[in-house]
């Protein structure tokens, strides 16, 4: 069946004039940062992808071109590359490093009705995007992974220590919310000025509560600064991070200054499937979360080893996932034999068809696009990784 959808593919493609815009194949938008380490690699993992498929005969017999741009950190360069990928024929984009490019891109990809698979989270209005999708966790999807480990460890209760922002407040009510479904109370909430370097008092505050564990959040230096004044208040029970702080931006995390803090990672980062002695939560497969994705997380951080020495697994495995279930897209695309001669028509039809694609395991975890619903990956299937001084490994 798959032999004959692949002719009927063919055929469609050559007789309809102007196919795929002006050529015979399909083309995806991919916009990295690649003066940095995430996105050189991001941009590696890409190409290794596209010479995968190449070899493979491309979707159905037609090849697919990355349309590759390289926005140097920048908000700005990165739309008009977005932009100048749409306008030569992209389907898909799939961008970026940075978060301030990626939410800059995110609202372009509204405008222009093309669907935007960005491989990290983007702070956005209340407003839910129609055309753009991320494949990293939101803080939402971390405060739901560190209440599911909490609970398969028995940890009844606990504590929020955090600067007094926007992202904290979201964050209480989303620990607070989560919590109640399964019996966890938040014992302590302690909230310090942003600006504010020292947090001894708010820690010791918080170690005299003696909760089961401890969440800290804010951007790399708040966790620095609060997982230290724990350990120093003499708090000896797990503490959790803010999952974003890890991801590229404008201050680097020295993994030293978070040694043995806990983090919902995409399962390739620590591809060893879920350790001994975990439990379940009701209705999961037994082996907790990480069962669901263990082999596709191994066969994935393969790929991303191979593709290069520097694998950068929380920037890569998103964009691998991206490129997988852009190709699933596509080839749902030609099966139905939807008309290739209106862009605008044909990139709808791309975003129906990755909306309408069942829930599939990778490497960034379980992906599943969902009208309404801005981010792709299912909570479930996050790894929690701890820090070590020279990285993270599995819990």
């Amino acid at each position: 069946m798959r032999r004959l959808l692949c002719t009927l593919a063919a055929c469609v493609a050559l007789a309809i004039p102007g196919f795929a815009f002006g050529a015979n194949e399909l083309r995806v938008g991919v916009v990295a940062s690649r003066s940095s380490a995430a996105g050189a690699a991001q941009t590696l993992v890409a190409t290794a992808w596209a010479a995968r498929l190449r070899a493979a005969g491309g979707v159905f017999g037609l090849p697919v071109r990355l349309l590759l741009g390289d926005d140097g950190g920048s908000a700005d360069l990165a739309v008009s590359l977005a932009r100048e990928q749409v306008e030569a024929g992209a389907l898909v984009v799939i961008c970026c490093t940075t978060h301030e490019a990626t939410a800059a891109v995110a609202r372009y990809a509204e405008e222009a009705g093309v669907t935007l698979l960005a491989p990290r989270s983007w702070t956005a209005s209340n407003v839910i995007p129609y055309w753009a999708f991320s494949l990293a966790p939101s803080d939402t999807d971390v405060a739901a992974a560190i209440v599911a480990d909490a609970y398969r460890h028995g940890r009844a209760s606990l504590a929020l220590l955090a600067p007094d922002d926007d992202a904290t407040a979201a964050l209480a009510n989303d620990l607070a919310a989560l919590g109640a479904l399964v019996g966890i109370r938040v014992v302590a909430d302690e909230r310090y000025p942003p600006e504010q370097a020292e947090v001894r008092p708010e820690a010791l505050l918080v170690a005299s509560h003696r909760p089961a564990s401890v969440v800290v959040w804010g951007g790399p230096g708040d966790l620095a600064r609060t997982a230290t004044a724990l350990t120093r208040r003499g708090y000896e029970g797990p503490v959790y991070g803010r999952s974003a702080a890890l991801y590229p931006g404008e201050q680097a995390l020295a993994w030293r200054a978070v040694d043995g803090v806990r983090f919902a990672v995409p399962p390739a980062a620590v591809a060893g499937g879920v350790g001994a002695g975990t439990r379940a939560l009701p209705g999961e497969p037994a082996g907790g979360p990480l069962g669901i994705c263990a082999d596709a997380a191994r066969r994935d951080a393969e790929r991303l080893r191979s593709a290069t020495s520097d694998p950068q697994p929380l920037a890569t495995a998103p964009v691998l996932a991206a490129l997988d279930v852009t190709a699933a897209a596509l080839e749902q695309l030609l099966a139905l034999q939807v008309p290739l001669t209106d862009p605008a028509a044909v990139r709808q039809a791309v975003r129906d068809a990755l909306v309408g694609l069942p829930e599939q395991c990778s490497g960034a975890g379980a992906i599943d696009l969902e009208e309404g619903r801005r981010g792709a990956v299912r909570a479930r299937s996050l790894s929690i990784a701890v820090a070590t001084p020279t990285g993270l490994v599995a819990e």
